[in-house]
C-alpha cells in the first residue's frame, strides 16, 4: 500500500496467530510459560540479527571495558529474558487484579501513596527494563485513575484487543502523539500517569541529555509536566524474580522541593535519566539493548568489531 501501512488481510494473519499462542499459554503452567520464554527470546536473537548487532554495539560503546565474551553473554541473556517476559505478560493480560498481585512482590508502595496524597498528580517513571508491561499490569491493581501514555500498534485488530485488556483494568491509555493536554488535565485530577522516556525522540522533540554516559535526544516533557503541575516524579521498576516479579518504587524527585536551576528541563530530564541508567548498569541484562537509544547523535554509528 503506497502509505507504507499493513494490508488488513496481513494484519488479520497477525492477530490469527496472536490469538492462537495467547490461548496456547494462557493455558500452560508458570514453569512451561519460562521455558518457552527462554526458547523463543534465544530464537529471536539468531532470527533478528540486525538488531542483535545494533544491541552488541550499543554494549560495547557502553561497557568498553568489558571483554567481548562478557558482552555477548550478556546479550544472550538479554534475548532469553525479553523472550520469557513477553509470554509472562500474555499469559497475565487476562487474569485478575488479584492473581496478578499474587505474582508480584511490592516494594516501598507506600511512596507511591504519599505522593498520590499530596494532591498534585504523580508522575511514575519506567523504562524498557525489567518487566516493564508486567509492571504496567500491578500498578492498574493498585492505583487508581491511571493514565498510560503508549504509541498506538500496526495492526489494528492487535490495537483493540490490547485497548480491552488495558479498559478492563481502569487504565486509559493516551496516544503519545497527542498526549500534552490529556495528560496536563489528568495530572490536574491527581491522576497516575505512566512514562517511558528512555527511548529517542526526534531532535525537535527532545533535549540532548546523558544516557549511560552518552548524550542521547530525550523527551523532556516528564520535566516539563511536573514542574508545571507541582507533580511529583516516582522512579518505578518491575523486576523478575524466577517465576515471580517484584516491582520496586524509588524515592521521588519533589519537584516544590527544587531550586530554580534544578527545575530546568534539562537538568531535571538528565536527572530522570540518571535514575534509569543506574538500574540499567547494574542489570544490563534487563534492559532493551535492541533500540537506537542515540540516534541522530553520531553515538550510535560505532563499527563491528
Amino acid at each position: 500500500m503506497s502509505n507504507g501501512k499493513k494490508s488488513r488481510f496481513l494484519q488479520r494473519v497477525e492477530y490469527i496467530v496472536y490469538r492462537t499462542i495467547a490461548r496456547a499459554i494462557r493455558s500452560m503452567s508458570d514453569e512451561r510459560v519460562y521455558r518457552w520464554g527462554t526458547r523463543f527470546g534465544a530464537l529471536s536473537g539468531k532470527l533478528v540479527r540486525s538488531r542483535d548487532r545494533l544491541a552488541m554495539r550499543n554494549l560495547r560503546a557502553t561497557f568498553p571495558q568489558r571483554s567481548e565474551k562478557d558482552l555477548r553473554a550478556t546479550l544472550d541473556e538479554c534475548w532469553r529474558h525479553f523472550g520469557r517476559q513477553m509470554l509472562a505478560y500474555v499469559r497475565m493480560q487476562t487474569m485478575t487484579p488479584e492473581e496478578v498481585l499474587a505474582r508480584c512482590e511490592i516494594v516501598n508502595r507506600e511512596i507511591l501513596d504519599n505522593a498520590v496524597a499530596a494532591g498534585h498528580g504523580v508522575i511514575l517513571i519506567s523504562a524498557h527494563f525489567g518487566s516493564w508491561e508486567v509492571g504496567g499490569l500491578v500498578i492498574t491493581s493498585i492505583a487508581k485513575r491511571v493514565r498510560i501514555v503508549a504509541r498506538r500498534l500496526d495492526n489494528e485488530f492487535l490495537e483493540e484487543e490490547l485497548a480491552r485488556i488495558r479498559a478492563s483494568t481502569g487504565a486509559e491509555v493516551i496516544d503519545r502523539r497527542h498526549a500534552a493536554r490529556p495528560l496536563l488535565q489528568a495530572l490536574e485530577e491527581n491522576a497516575v500517569v505512566v512514562l517511558v522516556p528512555d527511548q529517542a525522540v526526534l531532535p525537535r522533540e527532545g533535549v540532548l541529555a546523558p544516557f549511560l554516559g552518552r548524550r542521547a535526544w530525550t523527551t523532556p516533557a516528564p520535566a516539563k509536566l511536573a514542574v508545571r503541575r507541582g507533580s511529583s516524579i516516582v522512579f518505578v521498576f518491575c523486576i523478575p524474580a524466577g517465576l515471580r516479579h517484584r516491582l520496586e518504587f524509588e524515592e521521588p524527585i519533589r519537584v516544590d522541593r527544587l531550586m530554580e536551576n534544578e527545575r530546568d528541563p534539562v537538568a531535571l530530564t538528565t536527572r530522570i535519566n540518571d535514575v534509569i541508567s543506574r538500574r540499567i548498569a547494574d542489570r544490563p541484562e534487563l534492559w532493551l539493548w535492541m533500540h537506537d537509544r542515540w540516534k541522530g547523535t553520531g553515538e550510535g554509528e560505532v563499527a563491528d568489531g
